[in-house]
């Protein structure tokens, strides 16, 4: 009778491994994101994870320097955005050319992450001072005044691009900070999937 019961465990069992189940595998821990090398060695823990894995786009690698010095971005300047390990962001942070440590300046950042839509972006966001829209190689991109910077947005693949421009010392109603961030947010826009 033992030998019954365990036959017929050991049947169901190898039964069971020659089920056929549908669909493409996928690897474990695989990534969307860029695997193109960044410009810098990570000090974070899990810089690429499932809260901000929602696009291919990665803005650490996407720039040549003759995409960034015409936008006033010193492209030696380039850090990593991500302060914490496991960040629900990645990106990078980078100077104006007119940035310096004692006086301040321009400084730049873009970030991916929040897999939603821009619409939905904005309603979670919704105590920016969200501007009309405006559009760049077929995109949406909403802009928001803050303070010291603004922030320009769009949709890439499954997430958010948050580009922000800001400045120790701010234009009139962050004029001059809307505009380089939405024009770095365009150049954005003009390589992201």
């Amino acid at each position: 009778m033992r030998f019954l019961l365990i036959a017929v465990a050991c049947a169901a069992l190898v039964s069971g491994c020659a089920t056929a189940v549908p669909g493409e595998p996928i690897a474990t821990g695989s990534s969307r994101a860029s695997t193109k090398p960044l410009p810098f060695t990570p000090t974070i823990k899990n810089r690429t994870n499932d809260r901000n894995d929602g696009t291919t786009f990665e803005p650490c690698t996407a720039y040549t320097d003759a995409d960034l010095l015409p936008l006033d971005i010193n492209p030696g300047s380039i850090r990593d955005a991500a302060q914490v390990d496991a960040a629900n962001y990645r990106g990078c942070r980078w100077n104006a050319n007119d940035y310096t440590a004692r006086s301040g300046g321009g400084q730049y950042s873009q970030i991916v992450g929040l897999t939603m839509t821009l619409e939905q972006y904005k309603r979670s966001m919704k105590t920016l001072r969200w501007q009309p829209d405006r559009q760049a190689h077929g995109r949406t991109i909403a802009y928001a005044p803050e303070n010291n910077y603004c922030s320009a947005s769009f949709s890439s693949e499954r997430a958010i691009v948050v580009t922000i421009a800001s400045s120790t010392n701010p234009s009139p109603g962050n004029q001059a900070e809307c505009e380089r961030a939405i024009a770095f947010a365009s150049l954005a826009a003009s390589k992201a999937p």
